[in-house]
């Protein structure tokens, strides 16, 4: 049996969101964690005035639209992820 983790990582945090028995239930919690963050990504990118945060913001938005959990990159930034673990019945 599997089971799988749905969670966001970052620089000094390690957030599990939920627990899923299928691949497409924890997909859908990625894919709405994914989204949630890159919302907020264009949020900050529009009323950022300096040109770093702009950059920084801009970076994100791109990496956070990346729509495969396994190649997704928004390092050192929060993160997506789905963790695959089998478990004992």
């Amino acid at each position: 049996m599997k089971a799988y983790i749905v969670g966001d990582w970052g620089p000094e945090h390690n957030s599990i969101s939920s627990v899923h028995r299928t691949y497409k239930g924890a997909f859908k919690e990625w894919n709405r964690i994914r989204k949630m963050l890159l919302n907020k990504a264009r949020h900050y990118l529009k009323d950022e005035k300096t040109s770093w945060g702009k950059e920084m913001y801009g970076r994100m938005a791109k990496s956070l639209s990346c729509r495969n959990p396994k190649k997704i990159d928004n390092y050192p930034h929060e993160t997506p992820y789905i963790q695959e673990y089998k478990v004992k019945e």
